[in-house]
């Protein structure tokens, strides 16, 4: 976004705002803030609505983190296709 919002205004956008359903705020964060944030969620790796990890937990209606245990669990694709 703060390379985008650029080339957009230089394109001749009078004004440009953004809107995140997450924010996550982290040591490697560029500092760019949005203008209107759904959540603000931990520094972990989150899944569901339409947020997966490896294809798996896309279809959950919320949003969560997916502890080590699930990410190690769901690391290979093999473990997906023996689920199915």
């Amino acid at each position: 976004m703060s390379k985008l919002i650029p080339m957009l205004k230089e394109a001749g956008a009078a004004s440009v705002r953004v809107a995140s359903l997450l924010e996550k705020r982290t040591p490697r964060s560029c500092g760019y803030k949005a203008d209107f944030v759904g959540f603000s969620v931990p520094d972990h790796f989150v899944v569901g609505y339409n947020l997966d990890y490896n294809e798996a937990f896309r279809e959950m209606p919320h949003i969560c983190v997916i502890n080590k245990e699930g990410i190690d669990f769901f690391r290979s694709h093999e473990v997906l296709k023996s689920l199915l």
